[in-house]
């Protein structure tokens, strides 16, 4: 018998290893005719673009402007809006004030509330925010819009947490978690970060106890996209850094998802954290966790 040629072969295995990369993500296609009970890339994207026009960092000028435009965001949805407004120490021991932004969609029942959470402040270090979390903030702001033309009377209370002063160390996290009279009824969190500016959104999840229920019910919302391992935890545990999540699970015995993503991970922190730079792909698989899971 003869042998497979090595150029074919070789044609071969890259072909899968591409394809098993690209399988992960949904593709990112320009809306031609945008769908108002769908979540839409672009009209998330119109979100970073405005979002990440300047750096936004606690103290900077464009800090107050990107407030102002969520607000405006969540009002324009027909939701009540609030500012917590405190000074915390946060994780970190940096003292600071953060101005939390707030809605909430009243639900049929009285069960516990599903928890949406992302932060608007940029890194101080010339980020433009648009990943980090520019893009959860607006798979919020999107998700939500689609969530409403359709599901206009959800069964439990959906919290909306666009936190401050994340990037100083979780401080606006650790001001919900001490202080908001809404905490006691948080049952769940959905957090959405960056940590890169494109490839796959990992599920990461933290929990005080065991994660059987939340794998099972995670895989009965059956998302299209799920991308998970068992590793991605244990690296992420050795990180200097965390997520506002962990205060939620530290602080106040809370569970939840992480969805974040982590390729491109030179860009973090840096001015190329920009508009530009935030992959398509990607932001479609925020989206495409969100939206069942709602």
């Amino acid at each position: 018998m003869k042998k497979t040629p090595t150029i074919l072969t070789l044609l071969v295995v890259v072909l899968a290893v591409y394809w098993s990369f690209r399988a992960l993500l949904p593709q990112y296609n320009a809306d031609n005719t945008i769908v108002e009970t769908e979540f839409s890339t672009d009209r998330a994207l119109v979100h970073v673009k405005e979002i990440s026009k300047e750096p936004h960092a606690v103290g900077f000028p464009a800090h107050a402007k990107v407030r102002s435009y969520i607000v405006a965001e969540l009002q324009k949805l027909g939701l009540e809006t609030s500012i917590q407004e405190g000074y915390t120490a946060g994780d970190w021991g940096n003292l600071s004030k953060a101005e939390n932004i707030l809605a909430r969609i009243k639900g049929k029942e009285s069960g516990k509330a599903l928890l949406l959470l992302s932060h608007y402040d940029s890194n101080p270090h010339s980020s433009l925010g648009a990943s980090d979390a520019g893009s959860g903030v607006a798979t919020i702001l999107e998700g939500v819009r689609a969530f409403l033309k359709t599901n206009p009377n959800s069964k439990n209370d959906i919290i909306i947490l666009i936190s401050d002063a994340e990037e100083l160390g979780l401080n606006g996290a650790d001001l919900f978690v001490d202080e908001h009279e809404w905490l006691k009824d948080v049952g769940l969190v959905l957090n959405f970060e960056a940590r890169g500016s494109g490839g796959p959104s990992y599920m990461l999840m933290e929990t005080n106890r065991g994660n059987s229920r939340l794998i099972s019910e995670f895989i009965t919302a059956n998302p299209e996209f799920p991308v998970a391992n068992s590793l991605a935890y244990s690296i992420y545990k050795m990180l200097p850094n965390d997520t506002d999540l962990t205060v939620f699970r530290e602080d106040a015995d809370i569970e939840g998802f992480n969805f974040a993503f982590i390729d491109d991970h030179f860009d973090y922190h840096t001015a190329n954290d920009n508009y530009e730079r935030l992959d398509r792909n990607t932001l479609a698989h925020q989206g495409s966790y969100l939206m069942p899971l709602l």
